[in-house]
């Protein structure tokens, strides 16, 4: 049977804010063969692979962000860097456009390899990097504030102030709402969740027929 290749795939931003629950939409993605690339997971990348990147992080933020072994501590980095304004913008300053550079050549392996229906890219900071000119379509995942803080709390353990301070860093989640291409209400059960995003799914894969024939 001949595999089916997908020349022209759409490229999808999920974003949303802490605990909204962009991530587990992103797994459905993931089931139904589309290329997911974690933001997160290429800001990491770049700090591990990046010696210049580690010295200025150390310099800005201190050497104990690193333990013994060269591994980043990230829960001491953003405590470091999320305590107030200035210290966020000098982490964003330094890690996004390496972040940056690192998505747009998965993103390009993904879409030269003709295997994956959609790219999409699960990240929460699209509209406070202004990147989301890099997209074909954004999706937002939305979630009542008190949802989002019980979730993160059960499972990162986060204290309500520090939900506080990454909330106040994050456009609102309604702003994003207004802007988004797509929304994804994450207000109700798990199978409700993927009945949403099998929706969205659908109607992007409609679109990316669209362009084909177009």
């Amino acid at each position: 049977m001949r595999k089916q290749t997908y020349k022209d795939p759409l490229i999808v931003g999920v974003t949303g804010g802490i605990g909204s629950g962009q991530s587990t939409v992103c797994k459905f993605f993931e089931e139904w063969k589309c290329k997911v690339i974690n933001a997160d997971a290429k800001a990491k990348e770049a700090i591990q692979r990046n010696r210049q990147l580690q010295y200025e992080l150390k310099k800005t933020f201190g050497s104990d962000i690193f333990n013994k072994n060269g591994k980043l501590n990230t829960s001491l980095l953003a405590e470091k860097a999320f305590r107030n304004e200035l210290e966020t913008l000098k982490l964003n300053q330094l890690v996004h456009p390496r972040m940056v550079a690192n998505l747009i050549d998965e993103m390009e392996q993904a879409r030269f390899s003709g295997r994956y229906p959609l790219i999409v890219i699960d990240a929460a900071l699209i509209y406070e990097i202004s990147i989301e000119k890099m997209f074909d379509a954004i999706v937002v995942v939305n979630a009542p504030m008190p949802l989002r803080r019980q979730r993160v709390r059960e499972r990162d353990g986060m204290s309500a102030k520090q939900f506080k301070e990454r909330v106040e860093k994050q456009i609102p989640l309604e702003e994003k709402v207004k802007w988004a291409d797509y929304v994804i209400e994450n207000d109700g059960t798990l199978d409700e969740l993927r009945q949403s995003t099998k929706k969205v799914y659908d109607a992007l894969m409609r679109k990316t027929r669209s362009k084909k024939r177009n």
